[in-house]
């Protein structure tokens, strides 16, 4: 197991984030705007482990849209130089995907590329089982050994399709979502986890630390059968320069794994 933190290419997060010891590496976190500093990429002294696409513009079917500009081809080079995977979201419907010509395009331009991609469950109407259709969709495509399932957790509990099959509990997402590039976005949701209605998206397990055992448990156990997960602690936060809430949590992590190893 590896701890990871969103990290910016931004000269302040990196400076901070680059002393953390309790942190392993990083998933850079695009923005597609200034804020992207594409030259640090050079003093970021942690592992990458991944690229995310910029968050207003993340789904498939947008990417698809987006490929060939100028922006969408700085970050496929940066993640071919980098030899790291780029993160997207899984929020259309399957079949809206499979039948899109731009996506068939993408998935062509990235096997063409050969550029890996972590296909993100997201929330609301697309839950972790239409997420694993998706990616097989785009498997298919671009090749079995470059795509991979990512599972966040918080939006495992946010969707409206998580938990509508009982084999979709947390343990069996776990299951159905590892791989021998296995990446997840560990954060937890109060209430709906919707701002709209009163929820907080991507808190700490602060409230809910039995559930943070529990997929730590199972993915310590997954370990014994070669399977690593890269853990993306993505709390929310004020400032995410500095980061209590993705401390804490990280904190919480080895107090849990360390009783583990220690039995």
């Amino acid at each position: 197991m590896k701890k990871a933190l969103k990290c910016a290419l931004d000269r302040r997060q990196i400076e901070y984030k680059n002393s953390l010891d309790f942190i392993d590496g990083f998933e850079i976190h695009l923005y597609g705007d200034e804020r992207d500093d594409f030259s640090l990429i050079k003093d970021i002294k942690k592992e990458i482990y991944s690229i995310h696409y910029p968050l207003d513009r993340c789904d498939i079917m947008e990417i698809a849209n987006d490929f060939k500009t100028d922006y969408a081809k700085k970050v496929f080079k940066l993640c071919k130089d980098l030899n790291v995977g780029l993160v997207v979201h899984a929020e259309s419907k399957y079949y809206e995907i499979m039948g899109s010509k731009l996506v068939d395009e993408f998935c062509d331009y990235i096997k063409d590329e050969d550029i890996t991609l972590h296909v993100e469950n997201c929330y609301r109407d697309i839950g972790a089982i239409e997420a694993i259709e998706i990616r097989r969709y785009i498997r298919a495509r671009v090749g079995l050994e470059k795509v991979f399932s990512l599972l966040d957790t918080c939006h495992l509990m946010m969707s409206e399709m998580s938990f509508k099959f009982e084999e979709m509990s947390f343990s069996e997402a776990i299951n159905r979502y590892k791989s021998s590039n296995f990446i997840i976005h560990l954060n937890d949701c109060i209430g709906s986890g919707e701002k709209e209605t009163g929820g907080i998206h991507g808190t700490n397990f602060h409230y809910n630390k039995y559930l943070l055992n529990n997929i730590l448990w199972k993915l310590y156990c997954l370990e014994k059968d070669g399977y690593f997960a890269k853990l993306v602690l993505e709390c929310d936060e004020e400032d995410f320069i500095h980061n209590p809430n993705a401390v804490e949590l990280a904190h919480n992590i080895d107090l849990f794994w360390n009783s583990y190893t220690d039995e």
